[in-house]
């Protein structure tokens, strides 16, 4: 068997597969097409509950379960803490599994990371692009979670002549003092000083001067973007629908002056000069998310932009179009790729992982209106599946560029996380807990938060599928005793979840409720997970998390998905064998001759493998010889 020299795992966070997988063979997505031709796919791959991004991308990465890696869900819980305390889970000093680029770094092998959640600051004898969020200015890591989704600069901005939410609203008034930048005498200009959404840092005040003019004299039609009135302060001269250059700047914030880079987009400039707006798809920093620190300034891309977060609060707040969403979406793709191919053509690798979140931040933006049980506007619907396409499209040829720098001697797998399914009817566990009297509130005003009264509190569901029992000894205001208060305490929860009918749908919520000691059957265990684990019918909640990796509704398919091609594997083949996500480290590591990760837990799947005992009959040729040589060695000399 043809043995693999390296590694290359790309990650598609949340594709649908089934969808994904249809267009690929239809030739809708060619590299991925190919890759199938040439590979196999398992149509029955499966991650873990939570089917959600932390747990299962380092899963991906430790061929580990959650109980032994240790993130558990999408945010931590210290043990000892307040049970309504948690922590965002995109830190890699969380993970106690080794994952599969320290283990090659035993034997010497150098790894690449890009963009790979909950991967930032791991120990990397190699070079890592972000890993701190699901975006590369994108920080979960160190930022609590009441202000998660934070852009090491700022994210979108839209500076408009009328009222949007969180916009930056200007007027215009009559162009005067404007240094080098030629104008008409009807120029009209604007002052903005930029909202900043959702900043890492606080940053200084940012002001862009705005000029509108008339070029052809029949209406206004051209607008000038500039730090100041200077020719030399000059961003971009735009024509409605056009997108700038990349822009480049210096902005001050209280961690230190920070290299951005930007572009812009004229939205929109009525011919008489009294409507207008200008979008940014973010003030994106240029350093602060590369290890070694100074190998970011290293990353060339002309046209790639790396983003805080995917537009869609922009579009949702009809800041933009859907064809501006999907173009700045491919701009961060662009910019992946420019990352990628620069790393694996400039820096020796064996071992390349990296993650691209584009269906993800999608199905959770326009998911309900995609799916026909719950989008009933046919031509809407008809526009979302093109945009759907589209997507796909571009995390396609981003992922072709980067399987264009492989070589024939390395084993590719594109993997996923989880699927998706369109949101649909909230539920919220604790509502049942409190209609049981296990959970209390302290009185409270109407419309005002309410708080958890630990006194008579006996259980609280925390995180995405846990649901806590307030145990003395543990809990800093425990009130149930351990032993048989607790596990009556455990069943209570239980035969509550189960019994609970929801008066809206007629459909029990749960379909699944165990106590934390029968929680092992689903790799869940030890101090960071909860004393009760459940799961909800996909009828209920988001697009992914509280639901069973088998779960399907509608359109929408939690199912995970697998390709894994080169050196030894079949080609063109679809294998039947449950895959689990686990199984994806000790595969390519059999692959490769790899030295497996300390803790991996998954098993190789031998029917993907041209030959499965090739191993074995090349072990037993080499033992083989070695009897014969011993035999030579050992034999009388002749005389």
């Amino acid at each position: 068997m043809p043995t693999a020299k390296k590694v290359m795992l790309l990650g598609i966070d949340a594709p649908i597969a089934p969808r994904l997988l249809g267009w690929a063979r239809e030739g809708a997505l060619p590299n991925l097409g190919a890759l199938l031709s040439r590979g196999v796919v398992a149509p029955h791959c499966y991650g873990y509950l939570p089917t959600i991004t932390p747990p299962n991308w380092t899963t991906i990465a430790t061929g580990a379960l959650l109980g032994t890696h240790g993130l558990t869900d999408f945010n931590g819980h210290v043990p000892g803490t307040a049970l309504d305390q948690v922590f965002q889970n995109y830190d890699a000093r969380f993970i106690q599994a080794e994952t599969i680029w320290q283990a090659a770094s035993r034997a010497g092998k150098k790894a690449i990371l890009v963009n790979y959640p909950s991967s930032w600051l791991t120990k990397l004898d190699g070079w890592q692009l972000g890993g701190f969020g699901n975006h590369m200015n994108q920080w979960h890591y160190g930022v609590p979670w009441a202000d998660r989704n934070r852009a090491n600069v700022t994210l979108d901005v839209l500076i408009t002549s009328e009222a949007y939410p969180f916009a930056t609203e200007v007027t215009l008034h009559k162009a005067q003092g404007w240094d080098g930048a030629e104008h008409s005498p009807r120029a009209l200009e604007a002052t903005a000083t930029l909202k900043h959404r959702r900043s890492l840092h606080q940053v200084e005040p940012i002001t862009w001067h705005i000029l509108i003019d008339q070029s052809a004299g029949q209406g206004y039609d051209t607008m000038v973007v500039a730090k100041d009135k200077s020719k030399a302060g000059v961003y971009a001269r735009l024509k409605v629908g056009e997108w700038s250059q990349n822009c480049y700047d210096t902005f001050q914030t209280d961690a230190g002056p920070i290299k951005a880079v930007f572009k812009l987009k004229l939205l929109e400039l009525s011919p008489d000069g009294t409507t207008f707006r200008l979008y940014t798809p973010g003030l994106c920093a240029l350093e602060g998310w590369a290890n070694p620190p100074g190998l970011a300034a290293e990353i060339p891309s002309e046209t790639g932009l790396p983003l805080g977060r995917s537009p869609w609060e922009a579009w949702l707040m009809e800041w933009i179009d859907l064809p501006t969403m999907l173009e700045a979406v491919e701009m961060h793709n662009v910019f992946l790729a420019d990352a990628a191919t620069y790393l694996l053509g400039s820096k020796p690798w064996d071992v390349y992982y990296m993650h691209v979140h584009t269906p993800d931040i999608m199905y959770h933006t326009f998911s309900v209106e995609l799916d026909p049980l719950t989008g009933k506007n046919a031509a809407l619907r008809a526009e979302l599946e093109r945009a759907e396409l589209t997507l796909y499209q571009s995390v396609d040829r981003l992922l072709g560029r980067i399987m264009a720098m492989a070589g024939e001697e390395t084993a590719i797998a594109v993997v996923s996380d989880h699927g998706a399914k369109a949101r649909a009817v909230d539920f919220h566990v604790n509502d049942v807990l409190e209609a049981t009297g296990l959970l209390v509130y302290q009185p409270s005003e109407p419309g005002q938060p309410k708080k958890v009264d630990w006194s008579h509190t006996k259980a609280f569901a925390q995180r995405t599928v846990y649901v806590y029992v307030n145990t003395k000894g543990r809990d800093p205001q425990g009130i149930v005793e351990q032993g048989e208060e607790y596990e009556r305490v455990q069943e209570q929860v239980i035969k509550a979840l189960y019994e609970y009918n929801d008066p809206r749908t007629g459909v029990k919520p749960v379909v699944l409720a165990l106590r934390k000691h029968d929680m092992r059957i689903l790799g869940l265990y030890g101090d960071r997970v909860g004393d009760v684990v459940f799961a909800l019918d996909p009828l209920f909640e988001d697009e992914h998390g509280p639901h069973l990796p088998t779960a399907r509704r509608g359109i929408g398919d939690l199912r995970a998905l697998f390709i894994l091609a080169g050196p030894g594997v079949k080609q063109g083949a679809e294998i039947e064998r449950m895959v689990r996500l686990a199984d994806v480290v000790p595969t390519l590591c059999h692959l490769t001759e790899l030295p497996v990760p300390k803790d991996c837990e998954g098993a190789v799947i031998y029917q993907a493998l041209e030959d499965p005992d090739a191993k074995a009959k090349e072990l037993a040729s080499l033992r083989r010889n070695i009897e014969r040589l011993k035999r030579m060695v050992e034999r009388p000399p002749m005389c």
